[in-house]
């Protein structure tokens, strides 16, 4: 670069500068001291909290919510993430009979009908569903938070749920699987579960 650009260069950046505004440059001054100020990075140390990490569990029973707001969430929004998230497993209706259950003889689905399901409080029904439990994988990566919301929301209306031919199926297989292992922890064999039949489609 010759001395004339360089020359041209400080004049222009002096030009610039002398037309800014003081509020631009205090704004650009307060921004940089901002960027520039002391800092923790994740999974820092730190002397403030008692157990040195800078990085601190959310207190319990805190729930990750996204841009919710009062009761904009509706029952129709939480039938539909069920349907795609949770019936495969759990059954369209809840009793615990969706098509995977028969592939998961170690530890069926659970009824989410059952009281002791009816009595979790929210907070934990969206952590499940956010981080799994036991053979449930945590779908926390593909449901929004609103979305896993929605989704226990709906959970909760499954006992007023109007029975269906979906629903009827799932309450029947639900039921067979239960006779299955309850007759193979009875010590029954292989051909005696095959005199249980198979389950009508339909049938309750």
């Amino acid at each position: 670069m010759t001395w004339i650009a360089r020359l041209c260069a400080v004049l222009m950046a002096a030009t610039t500068a002398g037309c800014m505004r003081p509020s631009d440059v205090r704004e650009a001054r307060d921004f940089e001291r901002m960027r520039r100020q002391q800092r923790y990075n994740a999974f820092d140390t730190s002397r403030f909290f008692a157990n040195g990490a800078a990085m601190q569990a959310a207190p319990a029973h805190v729930v990750s919510r996204g841009p919710v707001f009062g009761n904009d969430l509706d029952s129709t929004q939480g039938a539909e993430h069920y349907a795609i998230s949770c019936a495969p497993c759990h059954g369209a209706g809840g009793y615990g009979g969706g098509p995977i259950a028969p592939n998961l003889p170690d530890k069926r689905p659970p009824s989410l009908r059952a009281q002791k399901v009816a009595q979790l409080p929210e907070s934990t029904l969206v952590a499940v569903i956010t981080d799994g439990f036991g053979r449930m994988p945590p779908l926390g990566w593909q449901l929004t938070p609103s979305a896993r919301r929605a989704i226990a929301m709906f959970v909760r209306t499954l006992p007023t749920v109007r029975s269906n031919d979906a629903t009827r199926e799932d309450s029947a297989l639900a039921d067979h699987l239960r006779r299955v292992d309850s007759s193979y922890s009875a010590g029954a064999t292989a051909r005696d579960i095959l005199k249980l039949g198979r389950v009508p489609r339909g049938e309750r």
